[in-house]
């Protein structure tokens, strides 16, 4: 095994993959990636070969093995980026903080309804629930590229892990065409037009196609 590798899920569907796999694709941090088919009969049995929660993605670095997204862009930021994960200014670095925990821990009726979707798709109208989180997380963008984004176009002026954290609901935002105010959306465009994730809808798009065609043959 390799000294740093990323266990991680299907692109198509595994929202947390993307966190940790985002954050080390910014920084050019080199990495083996193993992928586990999480639709296969025999993921647990797979995921138990490295994953104690039985889930991904987990970061294993030599004798350390971390899970969770959130404790592995920690790890990512502190071992690699000499804590350039997270914004210098200690108010900014309060408030990514928090978004960060805001995004991992909340937003349970958004995953749920709206997973993630890495393909334009027609939505029924939301219910009330789902819009107050979707009004939340608008205001996640607008805010933060209010108060926190000057120097650079993220969250907080220069890219960090709550950008890593806001990727998968802002491209499940923008395929299912949800409604954001204009700075939010300027923001999505920015985000979209990153060329880690962009490789990332490229090759959710060709996983889709080859599951697509196992099933029908």
């Amino acid at each position: 095994m390799h000294d740093l590798n990323l266990i991680s899920g299907n692109r198509s569907s595994s929202h947390t993959s993307l966190v940790p796999w985002l954050l080390m694709q910014e920084h050019g941090i080199s990495f083996h990636e193993i992928r586990i088919d999480l639709f296969r009969s025999d993921a647990i049995e797979q995921l138990g070969l490295y994953s104690p929660s039985l889930q991904v993605p987990v970061l294993i670095h030599d004798d350390v093995k971390v899970w969770d997204p959130l404790p592995i862009c920690e790890y990512i930021s502190e071992t690699f980026l000499e804590q350039r994960g997270w914004p210098r200014h200690i108010k900014k670095r309060a408030a990514a903080r928090s978004v960060c925990a805001e995004l991992h821990a909340d937003f349970s009726h958004f995953h749920q309804q709206w997973p993630l979707t890495c393909e334009p798709v027609l939505s029924r109208k939301p219910d009330t629930r789902l819009e107050r989180e979707i009004a939340r997380l608008d205001a996640i963008m607008y805010c933060c590229r209010g108060k926190f984004g000057d120097g650079g176009p993220w969250l907080f002026g220069d890219f960090s892990i709550a950008d890593a954290f806001m990727a998968p609901y802002v491209i499940t935002l923008h395929a299912r065409n949800a409604e954001m105010t204009e700075k939010s959306r300027a923001y999505m465009a920015t985000l979209l037009d990153h060329p880690a994730v962009l490789v990332w809808l490229h090759e959710a798009r060709g996983e889709r196609a080859r599951h697509h065609y196992a099933l029908t043959g």
